[in-house]
């Protein structure tokens, strides 16, 4: 079992002071906002791929979001997926070693029929995945709540194309996939999970992204699977509104899972 942690970057940090951290805290990488601060027309590539090596840090990066991959619209599909083949290039000379995107789209279901909109939806990850193995990038499809593709659909994905996925754990919590069946995927379906983001929730219905063990999600349970079947990957502790001063948030849910994994 070689599990590695790590914890996002989002806009307006001290990346040299945020790589210090987790190096002190055991860190393994950091997962950089490319929506934000590290967007491919912000970022010197070299700069950062420096800071990380300095601290003897990997680095994961999550693809810009604010498109639409899966569009039923061709002229958007086609311009959303050139987006994330260009970040995707701009991952790769930082190093990175991984890119979350998200296997979604901004089409409503009363618009849409839904298997239409789930095949473009799987034809977009297709290429998009494609293309980051091309670059030597791990590139991995992310579940959200979604009326088109959520956690409960990535068999489908595992069975129909050749990416790896991404388990988001609040977001399969919130569309219904509670400890339980997030344990049985990642314990059927282990060798193509190569990436989770562990964070909590104390709603039924809202991904608040919390540290683990402020909220609902059972972690024993995913935690006992990851031990059991030794299952090998990155996990990204994705809390939000964490500055340059919140950082104990990410440091204490890393003790959690410590604890749980142990």
């Amino acid at each position: 079992m070689t599990v590695r942690q790590g914890f996002t970057l989002e806009g307006g940090v001290d990346m040299d002071a945020a790589c210090a951290f987790a190096a002190d805290h055991g860190f393994a990488f950091v997962e950089l906002n490319m929506e934000g601060q590290f967007h491919r027309s912000r970022v010197e590539a070299d700069a950062v791929r420096e800071i990380a090596e300095r601290y003897g840090l990997d680095i994961v990066v999550h693809l810009p979001y604010e498109l639409d991959p899966g569009s039923p619209h061709d002229e958007v599909r086609e311009g959303a997926c050139r987006e994330l083949e260009d970040a995707i290039d701009t991952a790769a000379a930082m190093g990175a070693e991984r890119a979350v995107f998200h296997a979604t789209t901004f089409a409503r279901p009363y618009h849409w029929e839904r298997e239409a909109v789930r095949e473009t939806i799987l034809a977009a990850v297709e290429r998009v995945s494609a293309y980051g193995r091309e670059r030597g990038v791990d590139t991995v499809a992310e579940n959200l709540k979604s009326p088109f593709f959520d956690a409960s659909d990535f068999e489908t994905l595992f069975e129909r194309t050749d990416a790896n996925g991404c388990l988001d754990t609040v977001h399969a919590f919130v569309s219904g996939q509670r400890a339980d069946e997030q344990a049985r995927l990642l314990r059927e379906h282990g060798d193509r999970f190569t990436h989770l983001h562990l964070n909590e929730t104390r709603r039924e219905d809202e991904d608040e992204h919390l540290p683990i063990g402020l909220g609902q999600i059972d972690f024993g349970a995913l935690a006992e699977t990851i031990a059991a079947s030794g299952w090998s990957g990155t996990c990204t502790h994705e809390v939000f509104r964490v500055g340059d001063g919140g950082r104990e948030y990410v440091a204490a849910s890393k003790r959690a899972f410590d604890e749980l994994l142990a």
